[in-house]
């Protein structure tokens, strides 16, 4: 199957979609012992603040430079957020990426998307080559086909059109085969390699049925996988070439999994660690959800994995906000504005939203940052990207203390809605 007929459709729904209520299994924790925030916590709060004076990309460095401290030693740093759709926190991490690449000597974003459509997109921002709808299609997310991160990504590109050090955009998730498919066909193809061609198009077939599938079809999907695995370590493939079969040997492990988000976590944190013995001096920024990124040890999800690879050169920093609207995606992958929810009493918000000014962020890394408040479990903003049902009146949940999740946060007041790219084409 050519290229065209690949991506000239919208990216299937992931073949492995987690539900929401995996987060409860790990985050759920009793609040009986909790104590209020109280006006000394708010004080010693608006005392260890750093003011955020813009999100909006391109707006200086000077209010970044106490984030020097927390970054300068960091291998990788992780980058949350608290939904999957939010205007300003999309434009702040772009920000940060712009200081991060700058000021700190960072090499790669790394993204929640799949490997093979990254590898795609990563053409476009070394090169500016390839087709624009195909570049658009290895977005390879609807969350992510906003124009907030187009703007990023066509940021990336003109620094990478002006610096001998480019950036790098790789993907660390394994949820949709179909791009890894075709990068193994066209190499198969080119080395005239009959065995690889032939796995390849056997896997596509099962896939192509996925969702009726019997469990004896899940397991040849594994054993294909495998044996794909193999074929390529024997052939001695290129390194890129190897990285997607391992993407498809992930998600024939996540179809058999009794706990696939465990197994995801896992195997994302596995890929940054593949880009880092890839590349020895990479600096590597993460993009994902605040719930993968966290650190604290009680919970195995990549962040977790992530300390226990790099320790302290591992870096979290979370993001949320306390009122405003955010976008979720519908099944067709049209956008739907979602009001949140303003903060309960006992959630972290509730106490993050009396501070003065209104948009800020804490270094975490001081233990006693803002007071004791702030090392209980208490909620926490939870929004996934999908408008599943529930969401408009479940956005919180259970979260470990922040002093433990992060080494520093960002707070603001209120945000909007993500706004979904209308361009036929990206900018060339």
């Amino acid at each position: 199957m050519s290229k065209s007929l690949i991506f000239n459709s919208r990216p299937a729904t992931p073949t492995y979609r987690p539900n929401r209520n995996w987060i409860i299994t790990f985050l759920l924790l009793t609040f009986s012992q909790l104590r209020a925030q109280t006006p000394v916590d708010i004080a010693r709060l608006n005392q260890q603040l750093t003011p955020l004076t813009a999100v909006l990309p391109g707006s200086g460095v000077a209010d970044l430079a106490p984030l020097a401290p927390i970054v300068a030693s960091a291998r990788v740093v992780g980058l949350g957020e608290s939904t999957h759709g939010t205007h300003e926190v999309f434009q702040l991490k772009h920000r940060l990426l712009e200081y991060l690449v700058t000021q700190q000597g960072f090499t790669t974003l790394a993204v929640e998307v799949d490997y093979g459509w990254a590898e795609i997109l990563n053409e476009y921002i070394q090169t500016g080559a390839g087709d624009a709808l195909t570049v658009r299609k290895a977005i390879g997310s609807d969350v992510l086909n906003t124009t907030e991160f187009w703007d990023m990504v066509e940021w990336m590109r003109a620094y990478n059109q002006q610096h001998t050090a480019k950036i790098r955009y790789v993907g660390i998730d394994m949820q949709d085969p179909r791009a890894n498919l075709l990068r193994l066909e066209h190499f198969a193809t080119q080395r005239a390699d009959t065995v690889l061609g032939r796995r390849v198009r056997e896997l596509r077939a099962y896939y192509a049925v996925i969702q009726q599938a019997s469990a004896d079809t899940k397991q040849r999907i594994v054993r294909l996988s495998d044996e794909l695995v193999q074929h390529l370590q024997t052939v001695a493939a290129p390194a890129a070439m190897q990285q997607h079969g391992q993407a498809l040997h992930q998600l024939a492990g996540l179809l058999q999994a009794a706990n696939g988000i465990t197994m995801r976590d896992q195997a994302m944190a596995t890929n940054v660690a593949w880009l880092l013995r890839q590349e020895p001096a990479a600096k590597v920024v993460v993009w994902a959800h605040n719930a993968h990124i966290q650190r604290d040890k009680s919970y195995p999800l990549m962040g977790q994995y992530l300390v226990k690879q790099l320790g302290p050169a591992y870096v979290a920093v979370g993001f949320t906000t306390g009122h405003g609207t955010a976008s979720v995606t519908k099944a067709d992958g049209s956008f739907r504005t979602l009001v949140l929810t303003p903060p309960p009493a006992d959630s972290f918000e509730w106490g993050l939203d009396q501070a003065t000014p209104p948009d800020y962020f804490l270094n975490l890394s001081r233990r006693t940052a803002a007071g004791k408040w702030l090392t209980k479990s208490r909620k926490f903003r939870f929004i996934g990207g999908n408008d599943s049902p529930g969401v408009a009146e479940n956005q919180f949940m259970a979260f470990p203390p922040l002093s433990k999740a992060f080494d520093a946060l960002f707070y603001l007041h209120e945000t909007s809605a993500s706004q979904p790219y209308q361009a036929v084409n990206p900018a060339r």
